[in-house]
């Protein structure tokens, strides 16, 4: 039997397991006996096994900004140049990024790292922001309440009933059309916060390839993670 971690719950009414980073995780119900998951999981096992494989084997594609020296931006690499300097600034000269950080910062990394994200959250939000004004327009939509920007593991966007708007910072790096997708896809749930034949019907008739742009992010979502 392969080690797991065990987190049970009261308010938890099913047996599940979570296989992530070559670890296996269990969540059940509070009163459920060891011997009976012990028993579950031997049934589970060759799953188990085979999702452990397969992450085992699967090839990193995130991003390394402070290694690989690059960033994807609309698709795009931009070539990133680290210098020490008497400001800690961020500025962009001919497709590179040119990345500075004070002689007074210590942790040089961290700062790299939050001006690098302070930069693309400020460019997806003027992006974003512009593609909604265009959309609220054809789409006959009131503008959202807020418009955030936030970094989601398993989310592109999110709205709430409250008409405010969320899209994943790790966007940043998708092609336009595919970022056009999200944008329609949040505003459809200003009407319909479900993903009914309403809310799809909706979707198609502003952005008739969305199935092309879902596929999209589904086959090349984790390229567009970075990892400082």
């Amino acid at each position: 039997m392969f080690d797991y971690q065990l987190k049970k719950s009261k308010r938890r009414k099913t047996v599940a397991i979570k296989v992530h980073d070559q670890s296996v995780t269990v969540y059940a119900p509070h009163n459920v006996a060891q011997k009976q998951i012990d028993s579950w999981l031997l049934e589970k096992q060759p799953w188990i096994e085979a999702q452990l494989k397969k992450q085992l084997n699967a090839v990193d594609i995130k991003q390394y900004p402070l290694i690989h020296n690059k960033i994807k931006i609309f698709s795009d690499w931009v070539k990133l140049s680290f210098l020490e300097s008497s400001l800690s600034d961020i500025q962009e000269h001919n497709n590179v990024l040119l990345v500075t950080h004070s002689t007074r910062v210590k942790n040089y990394n961290g700062k790299y790292e939050s001006l690098i994200k302070q930069y693309l959250e400020e460019k997806l939000a003027a992006y974003i922001e512009m593609r909604i004004n265009y959309y609220c327009k054809i789409m006959k939509e009131e503008l959202p309440q807020k418009l955030s920007i936030a970094i989601y593991k398993r989310r592109w966007g999110s709205c709430n009933s409250r008409r405010e708007l969320t899209f994943n910072l790790h966007l940043i790096g998708a092609p336009h059309a595919v970022i056009d997708y999200v944008i329609v896809h949040e505003l459809a749930h200003l009407q319909y916060l479900n993903h009914s034949k309403d809310f799809w019907a909706r979707v198609e008739a502003f952005f008739p390839d969305h199935k092309i742009a879902s596929d999209w992010l589904k086959a090349n979502g984790t390229s567009l993670q970075w990892v400082f």
